[in-house]
């Protein structure tokens, strides 16, 4: 399915409750992980020693987890939790029935903390039948750049091809913050009655539309 040799599968059940201890996780959280996640595999590591493609200071092993899901939507916060939890790039491939999808978090080390992560940004691909899913994730001469091309193989049309990955992100941030922005707004202006408050808020939200066209 992923075109991994077999020397990088791990295969390894996690307890979710491994989860919540490392991050302290409240109630609500444990019981979105019980009511959305079936099971987590770590199903893969890579690494020099089972890809023999070198690791850089930033990015020194990749991971793959498949996580077998309850439901078909799964809530963003729970792979935060794991993303921070774990230092290492995951590549999430998510099951539910006979299809499946793949996420991925662009995201850095914690600067005070080695063994957490910072999340900046989550890209993901549609679902496709199980039968049809094919990737070749070992794409590059280190794990950094096998991590870089998951990230831009996933990221929205148009900025796959960016030489910046970090600039990348930043404006694809930029523009998720505008399109919240200029939601917020329309709700606003449905629910409004004074006729100059709908006026000046319509006018913010042009504004907000053509700074979405340059984007």
């Amino acid at each position: 399915m992923l075109g991994l040799p077999e020397r990088t599968l791990y295969n390894r059940k996690i307890p979710k409750n491994k989860f919540y201890e490392k991050l302290a996780a409240n109630s609500r959280i444990k019981e979105l992980f019980v009511e959305q996640i079936d099971s987590i595999v770590w199903k893969h590591k890579l690494s020099r020693e089972t890809t023999n493609l070198e690791p850089t200071e930033a990015v020194q092993e990749v991971q793959v987890f498949e996580i077998h899901l309850r439901q078909r939507e799964l809530n963003q916060e729970l792979l935060e939790k794991i993303d921070r939890a774990v230092p290492y790039p995951i590549l999430h491939l998510l099951r539910y029935g006979d299809e499946a999808k793949l996420m991925i978090a662009y995201k850095e080390r914690h600067t005070t903390n080695e063994n957490r992560s910072v999340v900046q940004a989550y890209y993901q691909s549609d679902w496709q039948p199980l039968s049809q899913f094919t990737l070749n994730i070992l794409q590059g001469l280190t794990l950094e750049a096998v991590y870089e091309n998951l990230v831009r193989h996933l990221m929205p049309s148009g900025e796959e091809a960016a030489t910046d990955l970090q600039a990348a992100v930043e404006r694809q941030q930029a523009r998720q913050r505008l399109e919240r922005e200029c939601a917020r707004l329309e709700a606003k202006i449905r629910s409004e009655v004074q006729f100059d408050k709908k006026v000046e808020m319509n006018l913010r939200l042009r504004q907000l539309q053509r700074q979405l066209e340059t984007e």
